[in-house]
Parts: C-alpha cells; sequence; structure tokens
C-alpha cells in the first residue's frame, strides 16, 4: 500500500517519504518539517492511535490522517467508524476508511493541505 500511496500522491504533485516501521517514522518527524502525515491504524511495534499520540504530544499542530480497514459487515464497519473516532479525539485532523479509491485519498490529501477535514462537514 505504501508503494501506491506514494505513487499516486506523488504523480497529484505531492512530495512524499514512506516508512513501514512507525518508530523510525517517530525519527523521520523528529529531523524533518512535513505538511502532513499519514498513517495507518494496525501496525507493527506502534498502532496509529498511539502513534497520532505521540506526534501531537510533542507536534500538536501537525496534520495527521489516519486510515482504517473498514470491512464488508456492520460489526466491521463499527468498529472501523469507533476505531477512526478514537483517532480523531487523539488528535488526527482527518480519518478516511478503506477501501478508498486514488481519486479519494487525493482529494482528501488536497482538502487537508488546504485547512479543511471531512470531519467539518
Amino acid at each position: 500500500m505504501l508503494n501506491l500511496y506514494r505513487f499516486f500522491l506523488g504523480n497529484a504533485g505531492h512530495s512524499v517519504h514512506t516508512l513501514s516501521n512507525p518508530l523510525m517514522a517517530m525519527d523521520m518527524i523528529d529531523h524533518n518539517d512535513y505538511s502532513l502525515i499519514i498513517t495507518d491504524i494496525l501496525m507493527p511495534q506502534l498502532n496509529g492511535i498511539e502513534l497520532t499520540r505521540l506526534i501531537q504530544s510533542k507536534y500538536p499542530n501537525q496534520k495527521i490522517l489516519v486510515c482504517s480497514e473498514g470491512g464488508t459487515s456492520d460489526a466491521r464497519e463499527i468498529v472501523a467508524s469507533i476505531v477512526l473516532d478514537k483517532a480523531v479525539s487523539f488528535g488526527a485532523f482527518d480519518a478516511l476508511k478503506k477501501p478508498f479509491s486514488k481519486k479519494e485519498l487525493i482529494d482528501r490529501v488536497n482538502a487537508i493541505m488546504e485547512g479543511a477535514s471531512s470531519l467539518d462537514q
């Protein structure tokens, strides 16, 4: 997925760095200025909610887009919505439920870069 995100967003004109290790991501965040951080909920070593909390504790103005798997069943949809809501309550700027299209990803990133969140609607 990381390669697809990098490809889609890079072709849309965004500069993209990807890492599969959230602990390495914190080191990169500490040494670079990012306009937006996109994280998944399910990751090794540190989940997306924990990463969001850690980033927000150090960089409270950092914009974070959290992504999470939805599902085909009602129960999976409910769980995904609860998890994404929790991420937002811990400081994520916006949330995006998988699966999403290339257009949805690019549109959401562009909107966030302009200061808009789908949560404002």
